[in-house]
């Protein structure tokens, strides 16, 4: 009893002294930052040069022995773990830190300094926090575990939280954007439900960043949810919580819950198609099918593949005994009634517009030229799941065939595993074979292995195989190494590092297309005034320019629908040939805009217009650094020079 109460002391007193510390840290963060901004360093540097101040008081600190391990019955690691461990955990306090920062500066209009001062707090009581439990640590190793796996699920969600109105929309997002504002119950490229979700964020939220992705971290959270009662249902809780783990982990599970794309609800819907297929199908519950056909049905609304569930249900059905009586019974087809009338105002879109969202999901993509690209679908899928996860998946695949085989028990389980995995699976597979294969088409169909590979990973199966045991040790540098470059990579998309630029390309990184949409209004603005006709705006590509500009300038002039796409030059601009075809613009005077000079060179433009200006170059500044430039030239009476007989502008200028 007194070693026991003498340990309890020492401890009391170890935090005493980490809290006395970390204050005099933070004070120096804080005192830094005001004498930072006070003598002209922009505010989002000067919290990274005063957070940096703080961090080497505090690595002095470790380094003269001020701080050092006082229980030597917990295993805290070498003194070199100690020091990854210490730069991690900075790391990630500065993702967070800044995007703190930037929603207390922008978002609730705070003071500069006051705003400093919240982050340097938020910065002490995360530090301190992390310190006690991993740094200096007085709790066993698997409790730590436990903490870790919880903390990194929390600490993701509040970094994607924090950012999520902040970072430029990326192109694709600005395209379904453009969806949202042409509400309707089908599209030429995908199912409409990343349209209505967009639509309802920015009714809620407003007309931004935010409102266009909150749809995307609900959709994450959906997933997150329904991965964790599958995979505990598959197993046990802490399986469940290393899965919940995994899909806030993995590259393309953290994407889905941050990118407002069709793989956001096409995701959680797959998710709960799969947590309701178990429910019927291992646990025998007859409702469950009510769930699958609702789940099954939100997923066709969201993108097609997730059709691919229905011949691995199929099949499940008809190779394991006891689900076959299913066949049987009225669930399974009111399940499917269900999905079919969830869909059918899609079906009902396609019929009035010449079935062309099924024939560019089907035919068209057939049809396309021979691609052999399994090898790029493989790498893929090693960036979707990282190296480790991919062979993790490979591992727990191979497991649940040899338990199948065997016919040991758990072998209904192996087979949901394996056959809603390798079913989808191997449709990809057969396409690459012949065809080009989108990186992101995979990711969804992981979730029926996540729950293997998280049984894995807390040591439930295989503890003595390899690869079982090695994979558990590589998980440990894969979560941290991957959470490092998201925090990273956040706070340099939004806030940048000092001394640290940007690729003067506006296209390379999400990092400026508010700045270029701003540029674009600004030559938009000064060509309307010269011009009596009105004036539309034409990005030279598919249909990245037309939507960031639909997006940006919009913000930057508040003119709406005037960034028409290429179909009016004869270019394909998927939905936008559809919402504006070429005979409801003509007349138009044009500002045709690109990144790269040669588009705008084209032969064939000058036909479109009866005069046009020559190529001029606008560089895009952000912070007042350059960080790219565009191209754009004007051209006069769009379409009016074919229609009239008039003698065309000539390719080389006016």
């Amino acid at each position: 009893m007194p070693q026991v109460q003498a340990l309890g002391a020492t401890h009391k007193h170890a935090f005493m002294r980490l809290f006395v510390v970390g204050a005099i840290c933070a004070l120096l963060d804080f005192v830094a930052f005001v004498g930072l901004v006070r003598v002209g360093i922009d505010p989002m540097k000067a919290h990274v040069l005063s957070f940096a101040c703080s961090v080497s008081l505090y690595f002095v600190c470790i380094a003269t022995g001020i701080l050092v391990r006082i229980d030597t019955t917990v295993d805290s690691g070498s003194r070199l773990q100690q020091l990854v461990i210490f730069f991690f955990l900075r790391l990630l306090t500065l993702g967070l830190r800044g995007g703190i920062f930037i929603v207390a500066l922008t978002a609730f209009n705070l003071p500069v300094l006051l705003s400093g001062a919240s982050v340097v707090f938020a910065t002490a009581a995360i530090g301190l926090l992390g310190d006690t439990l991993f740094l200096w640590p007085t709790i066993s190793m698997e409790r730590r575990k436990l903490f870790a796996a919880v903390g990194m699920i929390i600490y993701l969600l509040s970094l994607r939280l924090v950012f999520l109105g902040f970072a430029n929309l990326l192109p694709e997002e600005a395209y379904y954007w453009n969806y949202s504002q042409h509400l309707d119950i089908g599209y030429l490229d995908h199912p409409p439900m990343v349209a209505w979700l967009i639509w309802l964020g920015t009714t809620l939220f407003g007309d931004n960043e935010f409102g266009v992705r909150i749809g995307a971290y609900i959709c994450w959270l959906l997933t997150a949810g329904f991965s964790f009662y599958l995979a505990r249902n598959l197993f046990d809780n802490a399986t469940a919580i290393a899965s919940a783990l995994l899909v806030a982990v993995l590259p393309f599970y953290f994407s889905t819950g941050f990118l407002m794309m069709p793989d956001a609800p096409l995701t959680a819907a797959w998710a709960a198609t799969l947590f309701f297929l178990e429910r019927a199908l291992l646990g025998e519950k007859r409702l469950a099918w009510l769930g699958v056909g609702l789940s099954f049905g939100m997923g066709l609304l969201s993108k097609y593949t997730i059709l691919l569930l229905g011949p691995a249900a199929l099949l499940f059905v008809l190779i394991d005994p006891r689900s076959r009586r299913w066949l049987g019974r009225k669930e399974p087809y009111l399940a499917a009634a269900v999905a079919a009338l969830l869909f059918s105002p899609v079906v009902y879109w396609n019929a009035n517009h010449q079935w062309m969202s099924f024939a560019f999901q089907g035919s068209k993509r057939m049809g396309e030229a021979f691609q052999f690209t399994l090898p790029s679908l493989i790498v893929s899928v090693a960036v979707l799941l990282t190296p480790t996860g991919f062979i993790a998946a490979a591992a727990s695949l191979k497991t649940s065939i040899s338990a199948v085989r065997s016919r040991r028990p758990g072998m209904a389980r192996a087979l949901f595993i394996f056959l809603f995995t390798l079913v989808p699976l191997s449709v990809f597979v057969l396409f690459s074979l012949l065809h080009e294969n989108k990186p992101n088409w995979t990711g969804p169909l992981w979730l029926a292995v996540l729950p293997s590979i998280a049984s894995m990973l807390v040591g439930a199966e295989g503890k003595e195989q390899w690869p079982g045991r090695r994979l558990r040790r590589a998980w440990i540098p894969t979560i941290g190494i991957v959470t490092a470059v998201y925090a990273a990579l956040f706070h340099y998309v939004v806030l940048g590092f000092p001394g640290v630029g940007y690729i003067h390309n506006i296209r390379t990184l999400p990092v400026a297309w508010s700045e270029f949409g701003q540029a674009v209004g600004v030559v938009e603005a000064a060509v309307a005034k010269e011009s009596a006709a009105p004036v539309v705006l034409i990005g030279t590509d598919k249909y990245f320019l037309a939507s960031e500009m639909a997006f940006y300038t919009r913000q930057a002039q508040r003119v709406q629908h005037n960034s028409i796409g290429q179909s009016a030059i004869g270019g394909d601009s998927l939905m936008y040939d559809v919402w504006y075809p070429a005979e409801t613009v003509q007349g138009s005077t044009a500002v045709l805009v690109s990144v790269k000079r040669n588009e705008l060179q084209q032969d064939d433009i000058p036909q479109y217009f009866s005069r046009l200006t020559d190529i001029q170059e606008q560089v895009v500044r952000k912070n007042g650094a350059v960080v790219g430039s565009f191209y754009y030239r004007v051209g006069y009476n769009l379409g009016g020079c074919e229609s009239a007989g008039m003698h065309c502008a000539s390719p080389s200028g006016s």
